[in-house]
């Protein structure tokens, strides 16, 4: 009889190594399909690609242990005692994160961010390049006044990306006047070496994880793949706020 090959000692992607083999290569063909490609939108979303992945579904799924309720974290919104934390891996440049951003979460903010119930942990990364990371590191800065989330939903507005923004010096100006923040400051953050740090954190972070296509979210340490509707989002909520 051929012996069993033996476990790796330390798996890379933690929530992988327990799921059925199926399961797992399921999960990473949908992450496939989420990968927009550098000036454009990717392929067309599916309705296989819209229902919740199989992860998500998995009650024997390990815990992704991503959260860190940083009461200074720049870029997470909501209240640090929340029962439920979506973290959020996005790209400024990723089309089918404009879409998320303006089809579900306008809603998520509105019934489970302002209600207190719900904290979401942006984690801006750079799949696309030096645009991606100017807008990471921009937004951060937009964080440190406060404004965040004003930055997030101006690059995204009406489905826009950041590679149709202008961060031209006036155009830089003209986004800090937007967006209500002082543009000295504004520009400065986002050179400051700790922004820099911590995008280049987030993004290595989401490598390690596996995370190869955007938007990816981690809600209550249980992963979702892709631009889901919102019902998808509603119903991994309001189930984390029931147990």
């Amino acid at each position: 009889m051929p012996e069993t090959p033996a476990a790796p000692a330390k798996p890379r992607f933690p929530w992988f190594w327990i799921l059925p083999i199926p399961v797992a290569l399921g999960l990473g063909i949908v992450i496939g399909m989420q990968i927009a490609a550098p000036g454009g939108l990717g392929p067309a979303v599916t309705q296989e690609s819209q229902e919740p992945s199989a992860a998500t579904q998995s009650e024997t799924a390990q815990r992704i242990e991503v959260e860190r309720h940083d009461a200074n974290d720049p870029t997470a919104v909501g209240a640090l005692d929340a029962p439920v934390v979506m973290v959020t891996y996005s790209d400024y440049q990723c089309g089918y994160c404009a879409k998320w951003a303006n089809e579900a979460l306008p809603s998520l903010l509105t019934s489970y961010v302002e209600s207190g119930q719900l904290r979401i942990e942006y984690r801006d990364i750079m799949f696309f390049g030096e645009n991606s990371r100017q807008s990471a590191e921009l937004a951060v800065a937009a964080g440190k006044q406060g404004k965040y989330q004003e930055f997030h939903d101006a690059i995204f507005a009406k489905g826009a990306t950041a590679k149709d923004a202008d961060y031209s010096e006036a155009g830089l100006k003209d986004l800090a006047e937007h967006i209500d923040v002082d543009a000295k400051q504004f520009i400065e953050d986002a050179k400051h070496t700790d922004t820099v740090s911590l995008v280049q954190q987030n993004h290595d972070e989401a490598n390690a994880l596996g995370v190869t296509g955007t938007p990816t979210f981690v809600i209550n340490g249980r992963p979702i793949v892709g631009a889901q509707p919102l019902e998808a989002f509603v119903q991994v909520i309001d189930k984390e706020l029931g147990r």
